[in-house]
């Protein structure tokens, strides 16, 4: 044998361990995990009414042939307490369907620091989730 012959065993060995362990880690892991719960208890869907909508348009980039808008829609959605949020989006339509529904009763879902709405028509927005103080008046 000569001095070369004694790496390349090795390496045949450590790669049998790859094929022999890889498998058992890819099937092992997510039936561990898939034991956890994922969703925290806190995401339920309440009612509530969209109110308090403040709305701003600005461009951001014009160029020859086209301009970006931006659209940003300060809100409230009343419910026993009062939630707000900000889109910040440059879809238009995105924006006048969540102007259009200024009074009507939408449900929400709080995720950490953004608001998921779901408007009357089925679109869903998510916005972010701004403090009290920050509320449109």
């Amino acid at each position: 044998m000569s001095g070369d012959d004694i790496p390349e065993c090795r390496r045949r060995k450590s790669s049998r361990l790859l094929f022999v362990f890889a498998p058992l880690i890819f099937f092992a892991l997510p039936l561990q995990l898939g034991s956890q719960s994922l969703t925290p208890v806190s995401e339920t869907v309440t009612s509530g009414t969209l109110g308090n909508l403040h709305a701003d348009k600005r461009v951001v980039q014009s160029g020859r042939w086209f301009l970006v808008r931006e659209f940003t829609i300060d809100f409230a959605v009343k419910d026993s307490a009062v939630f707000c949020g900000e889109l910040t989006t440059t879809d238009a339509t995105e924006a006048n369907d969540l102007m259009a529904s200024n009074g009507q009763p939408v449900d929400f879902v709080e995720k950490g620091k953004d608001l998921l709405l779901t408007l009357k028509n089925g679109r869903k927005i998510r916005a972010r989730r701004l403090s009290t103080e920050k509320c449109p008046v």
